[in-house]
C-alpha cells in the first residue's frame, strides 16, 4: 500500500471551486486583505498621517474610509514606526482621535488597545511572527521600508528575497503588509507612475497595490490620492485620483474631486486649448467648462483647465 504524500499542489478544478468572484478587500476598492501593498510619496506628502488614520479607522470599526469601505475581521492593527518615536506619535495620534471622537463620540476610546506601535525593528521578522502567532490582525504598516531593509536597495534579488519573506508572513497569517516608501523628488513634474518609486523595480514588482500620496497641483492644502498598481482594478479607476483635504487636526477627508493622470497630454493639445481659452474668455468657471465639455471629445478634468488657463490665458 503506498505512502499518501501531502502536497502543495492544487488543480485547476479545486481553485475553480472556490467560485471566488472577487479578490477579498480591506479598503474597497484599492487594498486586498492578505499580502503585500504599499503607500508611496515624497517625504513631505503626510503618508504617515494618512496611515495612522487608516488604522485608526480600522480599530475603531468605522464603516468606511475617506468613503472607501472598510471590510476588517480582527480589527486589529500593528504599526512599525521607524521614523517617529513614541512622543512624536502620542502627540499627532491624539489630535487625530480627539477629532475623530469630536465628530462621533460614540467612539469607544478601549479600542485603541488594539492598534500597537513598535519602534525597534531588530529582529522585525520574529517580533512580528510571534505575536501573530498569539494575536491576529488585519493590518501591518511598515513606516519605512528603507529603515527595515539595510541591504542594497538597487538589487533586485536581494530586495526580492527580502519581501518574499514578508509576503509569507501575510499570506501564512492572512494579513496586509502596507509597506511605506518614497519616490524621488524630482519625478513630482512628471505624471504618478510606479516607475517614480526610489530603488530596485522589484519593490514595486512584489507589491500587488501601490497607492501614491503627493500634493494637488493647484492647493497646497489638498492632496491627490493615486492608484500607480492593482491589477484587479479596472484602468478607469487608475486614471483618476481621489482628490482629498488634510486639517489642523492631522485628519484627511475626501473632497469627492478627482484629478485626472493624463492632463499633461490634454494640456498640450492645441484645439483643446483654443476651446477651453474661448470658454473662459466667455466668463465660464473651471467647473462650467467641465462640465460644457463633459460629453463632447473635448472631455476634461477642471483640474486640467486650470492648468491650460494657467499656462496660456495671457
Amino acid at each position: 500500500m503506498s505512502e499518501v504524500i501531502n502536497s502543495n499542489f492544487k488543480s485547476a478544478f479545486d481553485l475553480y471551486d472556490l467560485e471566488t468572484e472577487a479578490i477579498p478587500k480591506l479598503l474597497h476598492p484599492f487594498l486586498q486583505k492578505v499580502g503585500l501593498a504599499s503607500l508611496v510619496g515624497t517625504s513631505d506628502s503626510g503618508k504617515s498621517t494618512f496611515l495612522r488614520q487608516l488604522s485608526l479607522a480600522i480599530v475603531f470599526k468605522q464603516e468606511t474610509f475617506l468613503g472607501f469601505k472598510i471590510d476588517g475581521t480582527t480589527h486589529k492593527v500593528l504599526y512599525v514606526s521607524t521614523e517617529d518615536d513614541a512622543n512624536a506619535v502620542s502627540y499627532a495620534i491624539r489630535k487625530q482621535v480627539n477629532q475623530l471622537y469630536y465628530e462621533n463620540d460614540s467612539l469607544e476610546k478601549s479600542l485603541l488597545k488594539n492598534l500597537e506601535f513598535l519602534f525597534e525593528t531588530e529582529n522585525l521578522l520574529s517580533e512580528l511572527k510571534y505575536k501573530l502567532e498569539n494575536d491576529p490582525v488585519d493590518l501591518i504598516v511598515i513606516d519605512a521600508f528603507t529603515d527595515v531593509f539595510t541591504k542594497e536597495l538597487n538589487s533586485n534579488i536581494q530586495v526580492r528575497q527580502f519581501l518574499n519573506e514578508y509576503d509569507k508572513l501575510a499570506k501564512s497569517y492572512g494579513c496586509l503588509i502596507l509597506f511605506l516608501h518614497h519616490i524621488g523628488k524630482s519625478t513630482m513634474r512628471n505624471t504618478p507612475s510606479k516607475d517614480s518609486i526610489i530603488g530596485s523595480q522589484a519593490f514595486e514588482a512584489k507589491m500587488r497595490v501601490v497607492l501614491e500620496i503627493r500634493p494637488h497641483k493647484y492647493n497646497t492644502n489638498f492632496k491627490d490620492l493615486w492608484v500607480l498598481k492593482a491589477n484587479f482594478l479596472e484602468a478607469k479607476l487608475k486614471a483618476k485620483s481621489s482628490v482629498l483635504a488634510m486639517d489642523e487636526n492631522l485628519i484627511f477627508y475626501n473632497t469627492g474631486e478627482k484629478s485626472e493622470k493624463n492632463y499633461i497630454a490634454k494640456t498640450n493639445n492645441t484645439q483643446l486649448i483654443e476651446k477651453v481659452l474661448a470658454l473662459y474668455r466667455e466668463g465660464h468657471s473651471f467647473r462650467k467648462i467641465e462640465e460644457m465639455l463633459k460629453d463632447t471629445e473635448f472631455k476634461i478634468s477642471k483640474s486640467a483647465v486650470a492648468e491650460i488657463i494657467k499656462k496660456y490665458s495671457n
